[in-house]
């Protein structure tokens, strides 16, 4: 019996090790591939959900939730901004910014990644390009005549790469390369 035990103990042991290499292989193998890699790495890496960290689809679906998470907590934030704004072209740019966020929220709440085919690409490439077209569009209607400085700067440019390394790894997972198909 204590054989027996010793012997079930070792090879858990043995599959919890595999089970973390592969883990980690999975992570560098895709993630080093991407523009953003670091930046990748830090967020799989950060993510408590081992049984995601498999499969490049789980590695989407936690940078997806990464993407989520930093669009609600931009949203906050410009609620917050337009509480407090007096001047009319930051006004509207903020509500043009917030109207945005809860797009690319919405667009993003439904990206399913259990599944990367071709017959999906398209509409997986297209919802994370919606949310990462919300930065851009953000940041440039504070450039608008009279400009003012986006206070948003840095949350916009995170999410645009998050959705960025998003991208590469549904390219990467259907083309084996992070452009486009």
């Amino acid at each position: 019996m204590k054989l027996n035990l010793g012997f079930l103990c070792l090879s858990l042991a043995v599959a919890l090790i595999f089970y973390q290499t592969e883990s980690a292989n999975v992570e560098q193998q895709y993630c080093k591939r991407t523009t953003n890699g670091a930046l990748c790495l830090s967020i799989i890496e950060a993510d408590p959900r081992a049984n995601l960290k498999t499969t490049p689809n789980g590695l989407c679906t936690i940078l997806r939730d990464k993407a989520l998470a930093t669009a609600g907590a931009t949203s906050a934030k410009i609620s917050g901004l337009l509480k407090r704004a007096t001047n009319p072209h930051l006004v509207s740019s903020l509500k043009t910014c917030f109207s945005g966020y809860n797009s690319a929220i919405s667009s993003l709440k439904y990206v399913d990644f259990r599944v990367i085919n071709q017959q999906n690409y398209v509409e997986l490439v297209g919802s994370i390009s919606d949310a990462s077209d919300v930065p851009r569009d953000c940041e440039l209607s504070f450039q608008e005549p009279p400009a003012i400085q986006s206070p948003i700067s840095a949350e916009n440019e995170r999410l645009r790469v998050i959705c960025a390394t998003t991208m590469e790894m549904v390219n990467l997972v259907e083309c084996n390369r992070p452009s486009f198909c």
